[in-house]
């Protein structure tokens, strides 16, 4: 997989890190983020080639990522 440079805005001031982490259920993922106390900031969303990605604040207010990648056909 690739990755992506974001432009430094008010939102994502320059020297901000996004962590991405990986998992097999994003739906069961953002349940688990919010029933212990995180914020979904951009819901469960489809990236064509590449799976689906959602973007969330822990109750310490940094932002993380999860991954759901597309299955690949072998």
């Amino acid at each position: 997989m690739g990755g992506g440079l974001n432009p430094v805005t008010p939102e994502n001031p320059a020297g901000t890190v996004t962590v991405y982490v990986y998992t097999e259920d994003i739906g069961d993922s953002l349940r688990k983020v919010e029933a212990l106390g995180g914020t979904v900031t951009l819901p469960k969303m489809e990236v064509p080639t590449v799976g689906f990605l959602a973007f969330f604040k822990d109750p310490t207010g940094n932002t993380l990522a999860l991954l759901q990648p597309e299955m690949q056909q072998a």
